[in-house]
């Protein structure tokens, strides 16, 4: 298992293990009531997932990119605005870590016997998308418009809402975001980038909210410049304290390169305090990144 496959299950298995929570029907069109824009973003903020800890013991993925086959367990720990620690695991022998803080990244692979330390750039540049801490945590929380007050008005302005199959949804085309100059690309990576992406290609984004709880069952992202098209459906919900995670996800991932399918089930909640688990590199690793 490569380390890149590594990487992608974590933060597939990361993202989408908090990123919706439960439904209970789809309701029938002339049932949902039309609201604004504004207020649907505040009902989906109000309900988002507040938390101090919160672990998974249990998560299952299965991955397949049609070249590549490959299942692995998880489990992962979260203290609000602090860290987020992932455990990778095959047939009970760990093959990898991942600890996310707001300010750095740090993996290790025991498989390959090798490490990163870095800010999210490096991360950011191995699965061609921007990630930092901020926008885990507002996944976490079930909160994925909390980017900051002052960009919050700005945000309702992006969104157009509307009604389909029995649900609310939110609507934007936003543009690529650009790379801050500090951020570390290899030249191999950069060359295939810019030969790959037009950097100012637009992505359609559709978010399906529950219009009931306000919580989101759908994700769907589509890049149509570099055809490119993401889905997320979740199903099989399942009770956390007083709020609701999802059970199993699905993930798709299209593009002239690849097609990547990812499958997770998820169990084993917990809002409890558990033990930290302390970064540690083994002697004669080879860091991968400089």
């Amino acid at each position: 298992m490569s380390v890149k496959i590594l990487v992608i299950g974590i933060v597939c298995a990361l993202a989408l293990g908090f990123s919706s929570c439960k439904t209970t029907r789809v309701v029938p069109v002339s049932v949902v009531k039309p609201i604004s824009t504004n207020k649907l973003i505040r009902n989906i903020e109000s309900n988002a997932f507040d938390y101090k800890h919160l672990s998974i013991k249990r998560i299952n993925c299965q991955f397949d990119n049609g070249k590549t086959k490959a299942s692995f367990k998880a489990s992962i720990l979260a203290e609000k605005d602090k860290r987020i620690t992932v455990l990778l695991s095959k047939l009970n022998i760990p093959v990898g870590r991942l600890w996310l803080t707001p300010d750095s990244v740090k993996f290790v692979n025991y498989l390959e016997k090798n490490y990163f330390l870095d800010d999210y750039s490096y991360l950011s540049s191995m699965l061609d998308m921007d990630i930092d801490f901020d926008m885990v945590h507002a996944i976490i929380s079930n909160n994925i418009f909390a980017l900051g007050d002052e960009k919050r008005d700005k945000e309702i302005r992006d969104y157009q809402s509307k009604i389909d199959s029995g649900m609310y949804v939110l609507e934007s085309e936003k543009g690529f975001k650009d790379r801050k100059e500090s951020q570390r690309i290899s030249d191999r990576r950069q060359a295939r980038k810019s030969q790959k992406l037009t950097g100012s290609s637009p992505v359609h984004q559709s978010i399906y909210v529950d219009p009931e709880t306000f919580k989101l069952r759908k994700v769907r992202m589509e890049d149509a410049v570099n055809s490119r098209i993401m889905n997320m459906l979740f199903s099989d919900f399942t009770t956390v304290g007083k709020q609701l995670y999802p059970g199993e996800i699905n993930l798709q991932i299209s593009s002239p390169e690849n097609h990547i399918q990812l499958r997770i089930k998820l169990s084993g909640f917990s809002t409890e305090e558990e033990k930290d688990i302390r970064f540690k590199v083994p002697e004669k690793y080879t860091r991968i990144n400089r």
